[in-house]
């Protein structure tokens, strides 16, 4: 056999193992992702296959008219009153609502859970009596209805933390329990500045038998 021929022998045998270690290189690569592509799938779809209970959507119902209910009274206390202690409280409801309520509606889309576009009737109640007041007395009502409907708010978040079943649900009731507290704390201060000493104004729950007009 002459030297060109071993060597083109040669040279065959090499391609030969080289492709085999190519093709197995491709098949073990293409196992190895099928094998980690329904892990991943399953993690990015967790969160909106869990279930959703009632307390779920109870719980986003009122959240929602909570958000609407604090960005309405915010933007009125904002044009309406009479002390800056007042109106900056204002403001800080209706830039902290309205990311809470964009949050909400965001998370109720992925849920498929419709949500209301109006506070409920306790609360639409509320706002008027606040907005039938004159001067200072409309930041005293405003002061009064802060305290006690951020009291509420927070008993809300906290039974969904408590009682909630979907982890995304309540990881959202968790996330904002903070921003609550301290709008709560910051109402109280403005009680303090006003010398608020009156009953409460707010009601105690801000759900009602007839249902707010709802929205996708």
């Amino acid at each position: 056999m002459t030297l060109q021929k071993v060597a083109a022998i040669a040279g065959l045998a090499v391609g030969l193992v080289a492709a085999g270690s190519g093709v197995a290189a491709t098949t073990g690569a293409a196992a190895a992702s099928a094998s980690t592509s329904p892990a991943n799938f399953g993690l990015a779809a967790s969160p909106t296959a869990q279930p959703v209970s009632s307390q779920d959507r109870t719980f986003m119902d009122e959240a929602s008219q909570i958000n609407l209910a604090e960005i309405s009274l915010g933007r009125y206390i904002q044009a309406h009153g009479t002390t800056a202690t007042a109106k900056d409280l204002g403001a800080r409801y209706v830039r902290d609502h309205t990311a809470a309520q964009a949050k909400l509606r965001a998370l109720a889309a992925r849920l498929k859970v419709s949500l209301p576009v109006t506070p409920g009737p306790q609360l639409q109640s509320v706002a008027a009596r606040v907005e039938a007041q004159k001067g200072k007395s409309t930041d005293v009502a405003f002061a009064r209805a802060s305290v006690s409907g951020h009291k509420a708010a927070i008993a809300v978040f906290k039974k969904e933390e408590r009682a909630g079943s979907n982890a995304s649900v309540k990881a959202y009731a968790a996330g904002y329990l903070p921003m609550l507290e301290m709008h709560l704390k910051l109402a109280e201060h403005t009680e303090s500045v006003l010398h608020v000493t009156s009953a409460p104004l707010y009601v105690s729950t801000v759900m009602t038998s007839t249902p707010a007009a709802r929205g996708s």
